[in-house]
């Protein structure tokens, strides 16, 4: 009898301590719901409520709107060899309109969901989920006019609003007044551009660069003063590359005579990227202790995704932009 109870303790230690193995809804583990229409994003999400859920398939529909949220970057020179890299999280308390829930299910209290999300033109959201706007006559941001995206959209709109980029939630929208438009990798890059002012001349000694590649910038300016050089890179962060240096007809940054060299960088391995390069020039130095040098925990950093302030700041004095592209090897 006590070697039977035995072997009857042990099988129940054994049936107690095997995890029970998961079962999940054949449509949630096939991936089966296929999106009408190739504008609609079909996402998947499960936890142990129904916004838990919700909130994990905006975040698989996330990764396919902007997928640069999940890279890493490499910053090199020549006094100190330094290569920081971070892993940039997808937020899913994502600003999604035009979300529905096609189908949801429990099982062994947890709830699995599939959204659909309507991937639908920005200039067609803007004019459904706003509805009656006016057309603005204040003076409105000197960069953001020039570029692509709101180009487009005052084009298709007919009018100019009064739009900002806004970064929240660990993604980039497009704001105008308590409207927010979530921002693909496709529409983001339309916010880079060159725009080169007539008052000083901005120029890279390479137009295309390659990953690995060395390179430096000229400038020449009609006026005495102070260039201060910043660096976007493909994912909105911003990394302060010079503070205000003194320019007197020319200057070269890094100097013929510096150590320093900047080197061309991919966000991701393999991957082509690009980055936005903004000279701004003042009569005075420039207090920018607001932006970072590039280092070890800066893309780690929620407060390094700057451009939004970078564009405010810009607005204000006289800049020029220039964008470069970088091909992988």
């Amino acid at each position: 009898m006590k070697i039977a109870f035995l072997a009857l303790l042990a099988l129940l230690f054994v049936a107690c301590g095997t995890p029970k193995p998961k079962v999940y809804p054949q449509w949630y583990k096939n991936r089966e719901l296929q999106s009408a229409v190739k504008y609609e994003i079909i996402g998947y999400g499960n936890g142990n409520t129904i916004k838990d859920a919700e909130a994990s398939a905006k975040e698989d529909i996330a990764q396919t709107l902007i997928s640069k949220v999940h890279s890493s970057f490499t910053s090199t020179s020549t006094d100190d060899k330094t290569t920081s890299q971070a892993k940039l999280k997808v937020t899913s308390n994502l600003n999604l309109q035009n979300v529905k829930t096609i189908k949801q299910e429990q099982i062994d209290g947890l709830f699995y969901v599939a959204l659909k999300y309507k991937n639908l033109d920005l200039a067609y959201r803007v004019k459904t989920t706003i509805g009656n706007f006016e057309c603005t006559k204040q003076e409105l941001n000197s960069y953001l006019l020039l570029t692509p995206l709101v180009k487009k959209l005052t084009d298709s709109l007919g009018c100019k609003l009064n739009f900002k980029l806004d970064r929240r939630n660990e993604a980039w929208y497009l704001k105008y007044k308590e409207y927010l438009f979530l921002l693909s990798d496709d529409e983001f890059e339309e916010l880079y551009e060159t725009n080169i002012n007539d008052n000083f001349e901005f120029k890279s000694n390479k137009t295309v660069l390659t990953d690995g590649d060395s390179f430096y910038f000229t400038f020449n300016s009609k006026q005495d003063g102070y260039i201060t050089l910043l660096n976007v890179y493909e994912n909105g962060v911003v990394t302060l590359l010079q503070p205000s240096a003194l320019i007197k007809n020319s200057i070269q940054i890094p100097s013929k005579d510096s150590a320093n060299f900047f080197e061309a960088g991919l966000v991701k391995e393999g991957v082509n990227t690009y980055d936005l390069y903004v000279a701004i020039y003042t009569k005075e130095p420039l207090n920018m202790s607001r932006f970072e040098y590039a280092n070890e925990d800066l893309a780690s950093s929620e407060l390094a995704y700057k451009f939004d302030e970078l564009i405010e700041l810009m607005n204000g004095y006289e800049y020029s932009s220039l964008l470069l592209r970088t091909r992988a090897k």
